[in-house]
């Protein structure tokens, strides 16, 4: 642990300001992170639930739907729900659907919320990163102006290499969080054709069994 706490504050010292920064970038987007990870998994909770509560309600079975939902906390179910109750109440079709639309695109936008920061991490750091290097490029380039005559390959080479450090740390950040970006768009959006579905399957069938 020592040593990996001293190989960071070397990469901090070696990287600049740059580095501190990317750092800074990367704990907070290890944050959102975590927290749209659980708060997914929270929401997409439950597909086997609303499976067969749709199964009772396509067979008309609409007591055994609604307790097949009953007591669920996940906000996809209660949408699903609340739906099959106003309906079975006989509430206005057209109504029921706006609210539960509504819900529906509200529960989505708290899902998706957030997910820009990843993103904007992902794509800053590696241009912080670059922007670090070409610096410390700059910097390289004044010293050895400043020797002239007197100076030599190695100075030269470790000047560049530390200044390179900066678009490797870049890039480190950049790539899990580009992933994780778009692992968990993926995942909202698959929760997006669930919900979609299964309002479209509520009023589909209700329609039919009315017919």
């Amino acid at each position: 642990m020592q040593e990996l706490l001293a190989d960071a504050l070397s990469l901090v010292r070696l990287g600049g300001p740059v580095v501190v920064v990317l750092f800074a970038m990367s704990v907070v987007a290890l944050a959102v992170a975590v927290f749209k990870a659980v708060q997914i998994r929270a929401l997409t909770r439950g597909a086997r639930m609303a499976d067969t509560a749709m199964e009772c309600w396509a067979r008309g079975e609409v007591d055994a739907a609604r307790t097949a939902l009953l007591g669920t906390r996940a906000p996809t179910l209660q949408v699903l729900a609340d739906g099959m109750r106003w309906l079975s109440e006989g509430k206005e079709p057209e109504q029921v659907r706006e609210e539960l639309v509504r819900r529906a695109q509200r529960t989505l936008a708290d899902a998706s919320g957030l997910l820009g920061v990843l993103e904007q991490v992902a794509y800053l750091a590696p241009l912080l990163g670059l922007l670090g290097t070409v610096l410390g490029i700059i910097d390289v380039f004044q010293g050895l102006a400043v020797q002239g005559a007197d100076a030599d390959a190695g100075s030269l080479a470790g000047g560049i290499w530390e200044a390179l450090l900066t678009t490797a740390v870049g890039l480190c950040v950049a790539i899990p969080f580009a992933m994780t970006h778009s692992l968990l768009e993926n995942q909202v959006e698959q929760l997006r054709q669930r919900m979609e579905d299964s309002l479209t399957r509520l009023f589909t069938v209700s329609l039919y069994r009315a017919a």
